[in-house]
């Protein structure tokens, strides 16, 4: 075998180290309540700004195409 066949061979499973402060047993990261609320209101806010987008472009769309859309042929 090569060393380039050795490195990426899958039999091995990678090494395992104790969790660390702030980590819980399967080595995620546990956020404080703090974090928790800001990351629900980033995502709230995000929401509403692309809710926001979908409709500015919806209604652009209206106004654009104005009374041609019941006067164009089938």
């Amino acid at each position: 075998m090569t060393a380039v066949s050795d490195t990426m061979d899958d039999t091995h499973p990678p090494p395992s180290r104790p969790p660390q402060a702030g980590e819980d047993k399967v080595g995620g990261i546990r956020l404080t309540e703090q974090q928790l609320r800001a990351r629900r209101a980033r995502s709230i806010a995000i929401a509403l700004a692309l809710g926001a987008f979908v409709v500015v472009i919806f209604l652009v769309t209206l106004v654009r195409l104005g009374s041609n859309v019941l006067t164009r042929p089938m």
